[in-house]
């Protein structure tokens, strides 16, 4: 059966328990061009959007009854049988400056791989023993069979309540304040912010600006006042990259950066699907679909883009992150109470690619939404703010989001970082300048305005009825 036809085949098939089965079969066809691009398609009935979120296909909002779609050709021509009228856009990859000659270990003009994104913490952690420490969190897939892969983690930064010259920083090995960066949820007096990346492959710039967050807290500590007062005030945890094995799926393409947006868990994969194709489906689970709260929502079939595993928390890397949240955060929501009190300390983000949303967790109380949304607005003024389904359009389940506030009460946003649009910094591959020239001082004054609010995220300013409003995405936003 050719690759079309087996997509097809995916697409017309039944609806289980409830759950559609649907997804797009990756089989590779002899001379099929897979190379992957943006399309437009216009989905005026909600049957029409469905048929692509059950065949778990992401898609981002490009106005009014239209939403964009990555996907190769066979994908679309599938998609043109069910009857949408998909419109070629720009391609996925970018032109790369033809004099950028980026050094080992990066690729696609600069983007660095799981290895380095790794080796970076590490090796911050070395110059600054005074103000971070690393700690293993896990394994990932291939890690955890012995068949390769990386030990997971995270790096803490925080500060020795001075300023501090280079030297100081280099050598005060034992200048942390009492169980400073300790894994331990009642260690530290300080609140706490956790920034998570590159948890989908494929969204590139998010591990680089990971990098680039502590890059600007361990070089400014003691010479730039908001870096020195952050470090001072709060604990900054970061995981530069939380699908390393998925990264080097992507990696590998080199220029052409593959698709690759799950992990590589190919325990449940056909072999029709055993090579992530154009569109990005293929072997693995989605790690953002995969998380404990709210799990069963995404797509049950192994091609899928979405699939979200045998079972909730199947997957070393979300089992990694889970045990992250509890080794750092206490459950601060009362028992018996579903609204989190206006007390409660803490913020993760998980940075994603794209559209230029800030995601507030579909789980949270009509009160918290509230405080989430005002919390969001802040951290990113401009953007879209919130749930998955006023946002990017369709509900998410096991998420990060959820699984930060629904176990253990934590204000939790999910930032999709880009716009959505065929310019040289859209979509999922922007070009590798546009992560220092337009994204870092974007994202700089977020991660600092969540630091700043890591103490009470939970009392920021109301936003008035009608800021509480889904705001409307403008067409190639």
């Amino acid at each position: 059966m050719s690759r079309v036809r087996n997509i097809l085949a995916s697409l017309t098939a039944v609806t289980v328990c409830g759950f559609s089965t649907l997804a797009l079969n990756p089989a590779t066809a002899s001379g099929q061009d897979d190379s992957p691009y943006y399309w437009e398609v216009p989905v005026p009935t909600q049957a029409q959007k469905d048929i692509i979120e059950q065949a778990g296909i992401e898609m981002v909002p490009a106005g009014p009854g239209q939403v964009t779609i990555a996907a190769d050709e066979a994908t679309a021509k599938a998609l043109r049988e069910r009857g949408l009228n998909p419109k070629k856009g720009a391609p996925v990859y970018k032109s790369l400056p033809q004099e950028r000659k980026a050094p080992d270990p990066t690729y696609y003009g600069g983007y660095h791989t799981a290895a380095d994104l790794l080796k970076h913490a590490s090796d911050v952690a070395a110059k600054y023993p005074g103000i971070a420490q690393v700690h293993d969190i896990g394994k990932s897939w291939k890690a955890e069979r012995g068949t390769g892969g990386h030990t997971m983690k995270v790096i803490c930064l925080t500060g020795i309540a001075k300023k501090a010259t280079d030297q100081e920083k280099a050598t005060a090995k034992t200048t942390l304040a009492p169980n400073g960066c300790a894994m331990s949820p009642t260690a530290s007096t300080k609140p706490r912010f956790l920034l998570t990346a590159q948890i989908h492959a494929r969204e590139l710039a998010t591990g680089e600006l990971a990098w680039k967050w502590i890059d600007y807290l361990a070089n400014g500590y003691g010479t730039d006042s908001t870096a020195t007062s952050i470090l001072d005030t709060t604990e900054i945890w970061v995981v530069p990259v939380t699908n390393p094995d998925g990264v080097d799926v992507t990696a590998s393409g080199g220029n052409r950066p593959k698709m690759q947006r799950k992990n590589v868990n190919n325990t449940q994969t056909p072999a029709s699907c055993s090579v992530v194709d154009g569109s990005g489906n293929g072997p693995g689970v989605d790690l953002n679909r995969n998380f404990t709260v709210r799990w069963g929502g995404a797509s049950r079939n192994a091609c899928s883009q979405t699939f979200q595993g045998p079972r909730a928390a199947s997957e070393p890397e979300t089992q990694a992150v889970q045990r992250l949240y509890s080794s750092l955060f206490t459950n601060q929501r009362p028992a018996g109470s579903r609204d989190v009190p206006d007390t409660a300390k803490g913020i993760v983000i998980d940075l994603h690619a794209y559209g230029n949303y800030g995601i507030i967790p579909s789980a949270a109380t009509t009160k918290n939404a509230g405080q989430l949304r005002a919390l969001a607005k802040k951290i990113v003024p401009g953007f879209i703010v919130g749930t998955s389904e006023e946002t990017v359009g369709y509900s998410t389940t096991g998420t990060t989001d959820d699984q930060a506030h629904g176990a253990l009460g934590l204000a939790s946003l999910t930032i999709e970082i880009g716009p959505n649009n065929s310019s040289a910094c859209g979509g999922f591959m922007p070009r590798y300048s546009c992560v220092n020239d337009t994204f870092w001082p974007q994202i700089k004054r977020a991660f600092t305005t969540a630091a700043q609010s890591a103490g009470a995220p939970y009392k920021q300013t109301q936003p008035s009825p009608a800021d509480n409003q889904t705001q409307q995405s403008p067409a190639g936003n």
